[in-house]
């Protein structure tokens, strides 16, 4: 018999990059497609999270700017109990199927909005937060943290997040030193996967031809390993304590 999860990974590789599930980053928009970056974020959060039929599914960010419901959101909803999507985009756009088991809260991810997302909904088991704090300022960030570290009740989170050991390519970016700092107010919950992508993400190949930046990447390496001009996702799994 399948799993729960076996059947998502089976739903993932058959609708990501069909345009008729948009997805981010599907290979239809900057590059990517299938076995690619964002493909792994939603692979791994699918195998860590380790769903069944009874889960219900707090996405944090998971709504779309295009389509209102997110592609990670509408592929959960396809197993779970229930899926509800914490993001100011998230409403029912015009291509977008409403189900009845998806949940849309239209606000922004901070402190007090997952507090009374999770006091609303006291049968969340997971939480999901898909290539998100790379895109928000640093307060905001520790504020959801924090929020799940004070309010969840369930058992198990999985972030995955852009990252590079030290250099920011763009403002939000996390590094060592910001990645600890964002942890670092989980006291109830511990990680306990900690796992790198196999492959670097698309947009850090966009504007020079890949064979030029491997011999930058080669050059910079001997000379200072931590400066390499390419960024990779992390994906990490809390538990309770």
């Amino acid at each position: 018999m399948p799993t729960t999860t076996s059947a998502l990974k089976y739903a993932l590789w058959q609708r990501f990059g069909d345009l008729a599930f948009p997805a981010e980053w599907d290979g239809h928009v900057y590059g990517g497609g299938k076995l690619s970056q964002r493909y792994w974020e939603y692979f791994i959060t699918l195998e860590l999270l380790a769903l069944d039929q009874h889960s219900t599914v707090l996405d944090i960010g998971g709504g779309s700017p295009v389509e209102g419901v997110g592609f990670f959101a509408d592929l959960l909803a396809l197993q779970c109990k229930q899926v509800i999507v914490l993001d100011v985009n998230a409403q029912y756009g015009p291509n977008a199927a409403q189900r009845d088991n998806v949940v849309l809260k239209r606000q922004n991810g901070d402190y007090e909005s997952v507090r009374r997302t999770l006091e609303d909904h006291p049968d969340i088991t997971h939480v999901s937060c898909v290539s998100v704090f790379e895109h928000i300022e640093d307060a905001t960030r520790r504020d959801i943290v924090r929020s799940l570290n004070d309010h969840f009740t369930g058992a198990t989170f999985v972030m995955t997040l852009e990252y590079h050991a030290r250099v920011k390519h763009w403002e939000h970016q996390l590094t060592a030193a910001s990645l600890s700092e964002l942890f670092a107010p989980l006291v109830n919950f511990y990680p306990d996967a900690f796992v790198r992508s196999p492959v670097y993400c698309e947009n850090a190949y966009q504007k020079i031809g890949f064979w030029a930046l491997f011999n930058i990447q080669r050059a910079l390496a001997k000379r200072a390993p931590l400066a390499i001009p390419a960024w990779y996702p992390l994906a990490v799994r809390f538990v309770r304590a």
